[in-house]
């Protein structure tokens, strides 16, 4: 496979350069750019001219247009990117001193959780790693100065276990100097629950996991995640336990979207501190951010917060992840395309 800018590690860049220096100043040039170019320049300051001839004429950089930008009044902006013909979403959540970048490891997505909107887009195709990379630049380039983008999570379309080699290849760009030189904890790689490559990616990168619970019995769970009768809670939660025991300084984050009736109680938050026991494992309590056609419902905010004070109250660390741009559907489970005349757009709620 060909591979272009973002996409190149720091080693392959060195092999090709025939030099780790030239290899860092390119990187420099990289992360002094406002915008990916539409192709390399001739030159680029520190590198040879004769091997960034050879370099131009193997490598190129990653197409990416910007088709629709949605502003929420939050001040999350939502991007419907086109990448080489697969469209896909990106999203930035601005916070105090950082922005988080939602990226996109599927042009729609393989699995078919029932509360999650990108189901209905079906899959298209695999993202390579440099568009990864890519949404992250582009999002990172609006980013307002006092909220750079520091913090990157895989949590858009698709399930980036899926698409493993990719993914990993991805963290390690974005986490290598100088540039983009993120945190491997400030990189955040979400499953729904995809058991081979939780243990893979566990074993092979530092980067932050979190693992899309939603239940806390197999019964309920395989109602709204049917992969759950392939790796049922015992066996994921059991993968975890074992990366514990290797790295117990690692931290795990468990996504556990709250839906109305259904994974709300008191008894699931007493199951849910139970199972998690002897995890360091923080959980993030998600109302549902609804959508059309699945028959599920929020809970009320005064049950969000009594699921989430009993669960506190139990020494198990925990918040609550309000929603972020729900009306301009950018907010978790929400990411899916909608095509009209003018192109892609965001599906309306």
């Amino acid at each position: 496979m060909r591979r272009d800018l973002p996409g190149l590690t720091l080693a392959e860049l060195t092999s090709e350069l025939d030099s780790r220096q030239r290899a860092l100043e390119l990187l420099k040039w990289l992360g002094s750019l406002s915008a990916l170019p539409k192709e390399l320049p001739a030159t680029v300051p520190g590198v040879s001219h004769r091997v960034w001839k050879t370099f131009r004429e193997r490598h190129g950089v990653t197409q990416v247009q910007v088709k629709e930008r949605s502003l929420s009044a939050d001040g999350t902006t939502k991007y419907a990117l086109d990448l080489e013909g697969a469209t896909v979403e990106t999203v930035r959540i601005p916070a105090k001193g950082r922005s988080t970048i939602c990226i996109s490891s599927q042009a729609g997505c393989t699995r078919k959780c029932v509360f999650c909107a990108t189901k209905e887009l079906g899959f298209t195709r695999q993202l390579k790693a440099e568009e990864m990379v890519a949404q992250y630049l582009t999002a990172r380039f609006e980013a307002p100065p006092d909220a750079p983008a520091r913090n990157v999570v895989f949590m858009g379309m698709g399930e980036p276990m899926d698409n493993l080699d990719e993914v990993l290849r991805a963290v390690e760009v974005l986490t290598q100097g100088p540039f983009p030189q993120l945190r491997a904890q400030s990189v955040t790689v979400s499953t729904s629950g995809v058991l081979p490559g939780m243990v893979r990616f566990l074993a092979e990168s530092k980067a932050s996991l979190a693992l899309s619970l939603n239940a806390t019995t197999d019964e309920v769970r395989a109602q709204v995640m049917p992969q759950n009768k392939t790796w049922p809670i015992s066996a994921l939660l059991g993968a975890l336990h074992d990366a514990a025991k290797v790295n117990p300084d690692r931290d795990t984050f468990v996504e556990y979207v709250l839906f109305k009736d259904l994974n709300d109680t008191d008894a699931d938050a007493d199951r849910l501190v139970a199972m998690l026991r002897g995890l360091p494992a923080r959980v993030n309590v998600i109302p549902y951010n609804p959508y059309p056609g699945t028959g599920l419902e929020t809970p009320t905010e005064a049950r969000v917060l009594a699921f989430h004070d009993r669960v506190v109250r139990q020494g198990q660390l925990c918040l609550v992840r309000w929603p972020r741009g729900r009306e301009i559907a950018a907010a978790c489970g929400q990411l899916v395309l909608a095509q009209d005349a003018q192109g892609f757009v965001p599906a309306p709620l």
